[in-house]
């Protein structure tokens, strides 16, 4: 896992509107302030993907995303508790920016028990965007080689796990009716 202070670090870049890439709880991912649109946006080009794709938003504690959603105390526990990697997609709060959500005023969120990410978004105060670090089109990074190859140019920081990582990516369900999106 990345030390402490790379961690720190890289939160300092993100804040600064910067892009990471950073091993998550299923695969590696690409990341920045969700709260800042130009950082999005310099991700979707980073990526090569069109910006009207949807993102999942990590964070380490329900507290770090509450204020972004529209849900209940039970919808609340259900999305904290999940034992296994899924995004859940949820009704966005009102006041949720708008290029987070999708044409429905949905959200896509998942809380992780990954140490990295989990003291990322503990730097940060809030949770982090993530989508899977691969180029549209092409395999999501599983190694540190593969995650170099495809961005060492293009973001400002990579974290790196200690060994490869071979999960696929969380599974997707519609939180309302449990529409499983991807198993």
């Amino acid at each position: 896992m990345a030390s402490n202070f790379s961690i720190r670090h890289a939160a300092l870049i993100i804040r600064q509107g910067g892009v990471i890439a950073y091993p998550t709880d299923t695969i590696y991912g690409l990341g920045c302030d969700p709260y800042n649109p130009e950082a999005v946006t310099r991700l979707n080009t980073i990526k090569q993907r069109p910006a009207g794709k949807y993102f999942i938003l990590l964070a380490g504690h329900i507290d770090q995303i509450r204020q972004l959603l529209s849900a209940s105390d039970d919808e609340l526990k259900k999305i904290s508790t999940c034992s296994e990697p899924t995004s859940w997609v949820i009704d966005a709060a009102p006041r949720t920016p708008y290029w987070l959500t999708d044409d429905s005023h949905t959200l896509t969120v998942r809380i992780t028990e990954d140490a990295c990410v989990t003291k990322l978004c503990a730097a940060l105060g809030h949770a982090v965007i993530s989508t899977s670090a691969n180029l549209s089109g092409k395999r999501p990074a599983g190694t540190s080689s593969r995650l170099h190859q495809y961005f060492h140019h293009s973001v400002d920081k990579i974290l790196v796990a200690d060994q490869e990582l071979h999960s696929k990516p969380s599974r997707i369900i519609r939180l309302c009716d449990n529409h499983v999106f991807r198993e």
